[in-house]
């Protein structure tokens, strides 16, 4: 769709809207067949059992699990069959998941200086789908996952959907990342749809104060069974909602991809009238959180082993912050083992939910905090990732706006870096700021963290207009 290259961005845009709709709905069922192939169903009906085991059952399949995934990184991978022979790590002999702390943890900057090593001599056996990411630090990753694990990771998702009453077979409606209308565009439709899924994509790039009423018509012509999108943008919407008497009313609302702060949640959930389910997990395909019916955050340990490590890289304890380590026992196509993915997280002290569920227990996730970028026309614009994931040479990037009509991109390149990636950026940025607000490049030998030690990809310090009579906080420090 408009992910592709700019020749098929400028067939798209500059397409009559039913061929827009056309090609959402290609694009769509192509993506259909990835997600819900011939292991989707195998692994959802597993996973609707699993979800009822108890502790001990999935701990010991997950021990299981996690060695015969080592045996094969070992016998596959050349990075962790050079790795376990420095480290005296036989994973045949393996006794419990306590061993694996014989092991580095694996950051990023060293899987990307890795990746060729760390990809399986058997790839091609895993019908791999290669996926870009850059996270909360705008690192630029490309990586490849095994088919059967994309699929998994949909199940888990259905899963979750599950849980609040949403099955495949309802309508959907999404607020995130999709540019399916042109940033210049001053007019709706803001949106289009994906007939093969039954979706509605909207954009969340043109959330201005005038353009959400048509948001709005639009949801209560489709009547979506759920929403389900960045919580900046459904935040927007649910405003817009309360604002114009609350016509929409889906079954459910999911949120993902950035931090869900309480303000939100509370008016998302007044506003729409249903419960909120809070989402968690990595582009890396390495770990999946997901709130259920009684509100909690489920780790699932079905599909990876995490571990939350404090500055000593020792077991964080209950109430305490973490940073989330995972092996991700399955993607066998480029295995990560203790791959630390740069969020925080903190586990519950009680780790009993009223639901019955076994597994992890998850207070909360601390990471991926973002702001809005204001432009000039007046969009909110936020969840600003998708500029880098291209950018493979970018170690680190940072937006900054301190005055409307600009944006400062902070970036520690890599010695790789050229002005075509720049030039990428810059399309990317444009793409979803429009033309108006001046983009500009600022290269640094590093960028600091905040005094808490978080990292936080977009720093704005300009009031943020009222919204419906409801301002926009901006979190603090």
């Amino acid at each position: 769709m408009s992910y592709g290259n700019a020749i098929q961005q400028r067939i798209y845009y500059s397409s009559p809207y039913i061929v827009k709709n056309q090609i959402a709905s290609l694009y769509g069922w192509i993506q259909r067949r990835e997600r819900f192939g011939r292991h989707f169903k195998r692994h959802l009906e597993f996973l609707s059992e699993s979800q009822w085991f108890s502790n001990q059952h999935l701990q010991q399949y997950q021990f299981e699990q996690t060695r015969a995934f080592l045996i094969h990184a070992k016998k596959h991978s050349r990075y962790y069959h050079n790795l376990f022979h420095i480290c005296g790590f036989e994973p045949e002999k393996m006794e419990s998941l306590t061993d694996l702390r014989q092991l580095p943890i694996l950051d990023k900057s060293t899987l990307r200086s890795n990746i060729s090593d760390i990809l399986v001599d058997n790839l091609a056996s895993y019908n791999p789908i290669w996926q870009t990411t850059s996270g909360t630090t705008g690192q630029g990753l490309h990586f490849a996952v095994s088919s059967e694990c994309f699929q998994h990771d949909w199940a888990l998702i259905v899963l979750a959907y599950s849980w609040a009453g949403i099955q495949l077979e309802m309508k959907w409606a999404y607020c995130a990342g999709h540019p399916v209308a042109y940033s210049e565009r001053r007019k709706p439709p803001f949106w289009a749809y994906d007939y093969a899924n039954n979706w509605l994509l909207m954009s969340s790039y043109h959330l201005t104060e005038s353009n959400l009423p048509h948001y709005i018509s639009e949801l209560q012509k489709f009547k979506p069974d759920m929403i389900s999108g960045y919580p900046s943008s459904v935040y927007l919407l649910a405003l817009a909602n309360q604002h114009l008497g609350r016509p929409v009313h889906p079954h459910a609302v999911f949120t993902s991809s950035e931090t869900l702060f309480d303000h939100q949640r509370n008016v998302i959930q007044d506003a729409f009238g249903c419960k909120v389910f809070n989402f968690y997990g990595s582009g890396e395909n390495c770990v999946h959180i997901a709130e259920c019916e009684m509100g909690s955050l489920h780790l699932r340990t079905e599909y990876s082993y995490v571990e939350f490590l404090d500055q000593d890289n020792k077991p964080a304890k209950a109430g305490r912050e973490g940073r989330i380590v995972c092996t991700a026992f399955r993607n066998y196509a480029m295995p990560l083992v203790r791959y630390d993915i740069g969020d925080v997280a903190i586990l519950s002290e009680n780790q009993r939910c009223p639901c019955g569920r076994g597994g992890i227990l998850v207070d909360r996730v601390i990471g991926r905090v973002e702001d809005y970028i204001l432009t000039p026309d007046g969009r909110f614009v936020g969840r600003l990732d998708h500029l880098f994931k291209g950018a493979v040479n970018v170690r680190m990037a940072q937006i900054v706006q301190k005055d409307v009509e600009e944006v400062i991109i902070r970036i520690v390149k890599e010695p790789n870096y050229t002005r075509k990636e720049e030039q990428c950026i810059l399309e990317e940025a444009q793409v979803r700021l429009g033309t108006e607000i001046d983009v500009k490049f600022e290269y640094v030998d590093d960028i600091p963290r905040a005094k808490n030690g978080k990292f936080r990809f977009i720093v704005s310090n300009i009031r943020k207009k009222n919204m419906f009579s409801n301002a926009i906080p901006i979190e603090k420090e």
